[in-house]
């Protein structure tokens, strides 16, 4: 048979206490592609569970010591997602009921077909996959929801795209840094569906929310009574995530201790559970992200430097929404056109409110996009209109693309016209929104102002006076 179960190796764990049958059994996977470690006795397949991680053990149900019922049941307690094909020479109805009723994934009565073995290693390897993938499912959905794919027009997202299809086609890890809601886990989420773990889940850990003890547990499993109400062994996410990916947002909130552990995956493939005293090995890549600026965060301490130096091979900066204004309408079109296949809408943004959105700084970036485009489709709804400007909250609406409160001290009012507003109206507003900016630009020299729109004084000041940003008693300097 030159068939092979898989592109990748299938991981098998074969259990036998007869050495010419435990032979012939993995010279047969083996031919097949698999990856196969040989086991004579269970308590030795134990040490190997221990060590790695296998898609299927296959083991004898008759053995010396530590017999396959035993083991079966010790991996149904320990290893929930672990699937396990029991054989035997001397089978019976009763026993296969036995073994189906402890969790074994099938029976196979000696001697089978190797076309059988194959078929059934096989099957067991897919639903090994699916249930570790089931663990993680709806956390994954969770986060993902109402996402989407990267959008954008602009230069930085056709570099982001560019740097996505280079990554995906290595396994060196990766560092993602940027502000708070700029979209550092999509990035993630794509680097990890174009690659060759994409069959694999992609576990996601925010490093932020859990405590150093409770973190180290998650990542790397704990030992039964490894601590106060570990009433039974857990595995890590480093396992679930085997073969496949792990995103670490906010990896600069992690603790030194757990920065050390980290390092160690990266540089060995190897990280000890809470409570362990074996080492276990994993192939997983790891996706970093940050806010913080890495480099003075490694510069003060808070981040390893070693640490930084072994993720900073792959990094890609996501800019803030608010520098890159030419992404902020297909981004919102974008949040717009799920919010109507939801709920069979046909909403659309009216050009005063796309205006105003590409005005606003966006400090929240594209998770707060988002979060605004949803409730103003719901109001829009309510009212059976498109979005205007008065669906967006306030401090969209009156927004001159400001902080600290400029525009307030400034004194001047811009209005934003709601409804089917005239030309003249949407004129002066447009006119309005770039004096103001340039005004600030220029720090209220009128003149710089004048010289940036190439026009005569004589025409300038009529026009301040006419949108409010002068007295209307201010007469115009002469022209230089």
């Amino acid at each position: 048979m030159n068939r092979k179960l898989v592109a990748e190796p299938i991981r098998v764990l074969v259990v036998d206490d007869e050495p010419g049958f435990l032979k012939i059994t993995s010279r047969i996977l083996t031919n097949q592609g698999c990856e196969v470690i040989a086991a004579g006795s269970a308590e030795e397949a134990v040490e190997h569970l221990e060590t790695k991680f296998f898609d299927v053990v296959l083991s004898d149900v008759r053995m010396p010591g530590m017999n396959g019922i035993e083991l079966l049941r010790k991996l149904a307690d320990e290893r929930p997602t672990q699937q396990v094909v029991m054989i035997s020479g001397h089978a019976s109805t009763e026993m296969a009921v036995q073994v189906m009723k402890l969790g074994a994934f099938d029976f196979l009565i000696k001697p089978f077909e190797a076309d059988d073995l194959a078929r059934t290693v096989q099957q067991a390897a897919e639903r090994t996959g699916l249930q570790r993938r089931n663990l993680v499912l709806q956390e994954e959905l969770a986060r993902i929801k109402g996402l989407g794919n990267i959008v954008g027009e602009s230069e930085v997202i056709k570099e982001i795209l560019s740097f996505i299809s280079r990554a995906a086609t290595s396994d060196m890890p990766v560092l993602i840094t940027g502000e708070s809601g700029t979209g550092k886990e999509l990035v993630a989420q794509a680097i990890h569906a174009a690659s060759a773990r994409s069959s694999h889940p992609m576990v996601v850990v925010d490093g932020s929310t859990l405590r150093t003890e409770l973190l180290a547990s998650e990542l790397f499993g704990h030992e039964k009574g490894a601590f106060t109400g570990a009433a039974r062994k857990k595995p890590g996410l480093f396992e679930i995530a085997d073969r496949g990916s792990i995103f670490l947002d906010e990896i600069g909130e992690l603790s030194v201790d757990n920065q050390a552990a980290l390092l160690r995956v990266l540089e060995t493939g190897a990280f000890r559970p809470v409570g362990s005293v074996r080492e276990v090995c994993t192939n997983v890549r790891i996706i970093a992200a940050t806010n913080q600026d890495v480099r003075k965060a490694a510069a003060s301490g808070e981040l390893r430097e070693d640490l930084y130096f072994r993720l900073k091979g792959l990094t890609i900066h996501v800019p803030a929404l608010r520098t890159r204004a030419d992404d902020i309408q297909p981004v919102a079109e974008h949040f717009l056109a799920r919010h109507n296949v939801k709920a069979n809408t046909g909403i659309r943004i009216s050009n005063i409110a796309l205006i105003a959105l590409e005005s606003y700084s966006w400090p929240g970036n594209v998770r707060e996009l988002k979060h605004v485009i949803e409730l103003a489709a719901l109001l829009a709804a309510e009212e059976g209109s498109d979005i205007e400007a008065r669906h967006l909250p306030e401090e969209i609406r009156e927004n001159e693309m400001v902080e600290g409160g400029e525009a307030a001290a400034s004194g001047w009012t811009i209005h934003v016209p709601q409804g089917n507003p005239t030309l003249a109206d949407f004129r002066d507003y447009c006119e309005q929104r770039y004096i103001s900016r340039l005004l600030r630009e220029f720090k209220g020299n009128k003149t710089q102002v004048r010289r940036a729109l190439n026009i005569s004084s004589s025409v300038l000041y009529p026009k301040l006076r006419r949108l409010g940003f002068v007295d209307r008693g201010s007469h115009a300097p002469p022209d230089e």
